[in-house]
């Protein structure tokens, strides 16, 4: 558990870690012998602490101790087994104990001290012979005869058992449990202080490795503060099931004590039960490649699905660590997902696709989108012509998939968004002093209103002929009529249609209405012209380029071209 960060060294020492076995040990040693330390007026009795009564041991000799209270007696006796303990059963100040040697089968020991008389009953002996109801013992293999002194305080001719003394243990010797005890970078606290009954009982218990209690409550004893965290509605499984799934309870070269390989990361204890495959695609999380699983998940328990440290809603998760992002989630238009959950739309561990998307960026964007939008996913799908960014799934060339200051979350106003890419038309713009319409508001759509895919050409909204020379329909003029007038070449002659006639002559009739008309953008430039009308300043035509020039008079002009002679024009005064 998060508690294993006590241990961070080999040589842990300190009167601080003392003081703390002194109090471990004592609730450990209370825990174990089922009595709490006596009071000053303790009631006379007999209590057996080791061996415990229907016990199963497998080696034939153990330690029997106990405790007499609250009564003037001068010695102990023990019958049933063969005391085998140098001068018999020891008995000072309150507390006794002997090594004893046991018959094979069941052994009935019986304790007297005064007139107060204790019988357990012990089995020692094949596991499959033992009589119903003997539980399992575990004892210290290979017994040898036990100094009271060496854990419990001795003064004034009696026993302290409030306090345990910090006996430092000699278990990790080459004979025993080996040396290498406390010699990795992390290390658990008692072990640093060698003070090993501070977990293990030195008399024996019903848990394996002699544990003086089970192994989330022994654990409990120091770390208390972690009993909160753990009745968190949401709490990890190996939790539940003991800290030592996940932390060695000695060392580790991970930290937490983790039960991670040598050097390894926290992950590398994670994939013990979680499918690594999800975590090692192309495109990794950051704290996923750094094996850092707990920057966003608590180990241990949480309120949050998933033991999220934080909820995924609002991206409250994400911004732990990319609070630098937080003013480009929160502008006028935001993009639903952002607000529910980031998950949405990438993985939080690993990915084949950049960002960590959970599919390419098109798919993704379509799953959602095909739904809200079906009329625009199936124009897309039979458009002749489409946008670039959408034919190469590139929806994010355009708009901000978080949020934006601007309708459908675009990346910028239109205009500016546009010249991004079609930069030399942007120049041409700025360069220019008449602007048509849609581009002086900026908006572009309002002639490439198809803007994903279109069946024109260009995205145009409706259709336009691209060519030079193109007989006239006005049909074929659709996308201009929108706005303006569609009868202004309907008549070769008028007064009122149009201020480009020479008189009564309709000039736009005479260049237009003929087999070999001229289309608008013959002369007209779409977007934008340094010259009055929009006229452009060249005539494009192959792969030559005629200059016009057009002077306005009030009530007429003048236009010098490479395709005819100099034209002059005057509505009042008709030049022709």
């Amino acid at each position: 558990m998060g508690s294993a960060r006590l241990g961070t060294t080999a040589r842990y020492k300190g009167i601080g870690v003392c003081l703390a076995m002194l109090l471990t040990a004592f609730f450990v040693f209370c825990q174990a012998t089922g009595h709490a330390a006596p009071k000053s007026k303790a009631k006379a009795g007999l209590k057996l602490v080791a061996p415990p009564d229907k016990a199963f041991v497998t080696t034939s000799q153990i330690n029997l101790a106990g405790v007499v209270q609250g009564m003037d007696v001068k010695s102990v006796t023990i019958k049933g087994v063969q005391v085998v303990s140098k001068g018999g059963v020891k008995f000072e100040g309150g507390g006794f104990g002997a090594l004893v040697k046991l018959r094979k089968g069941a052994n009935t020991i019986t304790v007297t001290a005064g007139k107060l008389s204790r019988t357990v009953t012990v089995f020692y002996g094949d596991a499959k012979k033992r009589p119903k109801g003997y539980i399992r013992y575990y004892v210290h293999a290979g017994q040898k005869e036990m100094n009271c002194r060496e854990c419990h305080r001795y003064r004034r001719g009696k026993y302290d058992f409030k306090r345990n003394v910090p006996a430092r243990a000699d278990c990790t010797t080459a004979r025993c449990h080996g040396s290498k005890m406390a010699t990795e970078k992390f290390v658990h606290g008692p072990v640093g202080a060698g003070v090993c009954i501070s977990c293990h009982s030195p008399h024996g218990s019903f848990r394996k490795n002699q544990l003086a209690r089970d192994d989330q409550e022994l654990c409990m004893v120091c770390h208390e503060a972690k009993r909160t965290e753990f009745s968190k509605k949401v709490v990890h499984p190996p939790v539940e099931e003991g800290c030592t799934d996940c932390h060695n309870p000695h060392q580790s070269p991970v930290k937490f004590q983790l039960n991670a390989g040598k050097g390894e990361s926290v992950s590398a204890l994670c994939f013990n039960c979680h499918d690594e495959t999800i975590f090692t695609k192309k495109v990794q999380h950051g704290p996923v490649g750094a094996g850092d699983c707990v920057a966003c998940h608590n180990a241990h328990a949480s309120d949050v699905e998933k033991l999220l440290i934080a909820p995924k809603a609002d991206g409250a998760l994400c911004f732990q660590c990319h609070a630098d992002r937080r003013d480009s989630f929160s502008l006028k238009q935001v993009h639903a997902p952002v607000m529910e959950d980031c998950g949405l739309c990438h993985d939080p561990h690993s990915s084949d696709y950049k960002m960590q998307l959970v599919k390419p960026q098109n798919v993704l964007c379509k799953d959602c989108h095909v739904k809200k939008s079906p009329r625009l996913f199936k124009q897309i799908a039979s458009a002749k012509f489409k946008h670039q960014p959408v034919d190469e799934g590139r929806c994010a060339a355009c708009h901000r998939p978080h949020s934006s200051n601007y309708k459908p979350l675009l990346a910028n106003s239109m205009e500016k968004l546009c010249f991004t890419c079609h930069v030399e038309l942007g120049e041409e713009v700025a360069d220019s002093r008449y602007r048509h319409g849609p581009v002086k508001t900026g908006d572009c759509t309002a002639c490439h209103s198809n803007i994903h895919g279109s069946p024109y050409v260009k995205l145009l909204g409706r259709e336009f002929p691209m060519n030079f020379y193109d007989s006239y329909a006005p049909n074929k003029y659709d996308l201009c009529f929108g706005c303006h007038n569609k009868n202004i070449a309907k008549k070769k002659t008028t007064t009122e249609l149009t201020n480009f006639r020479d008189g009564n002559r309709n000039l736009h009739f005479l260049h237009v209405n003929r087999k070999k008309g001229r289309t608008c953008t013959a002369c007209h430039g779409a977007h934008a012209s340094s010259q009055a009308k929009h006229v452009r300043e060249e005539v494009p035509f192959g792969g030559w380029s005629y200059p016009i020039q057009y002077t306005r008079t009030k009530n007429g002009g003048t236009c010098v071209v490479g395709c005819h002679a100099p034209k002059t024009y005057d509505r009042v005064k008709p030049k022709s």
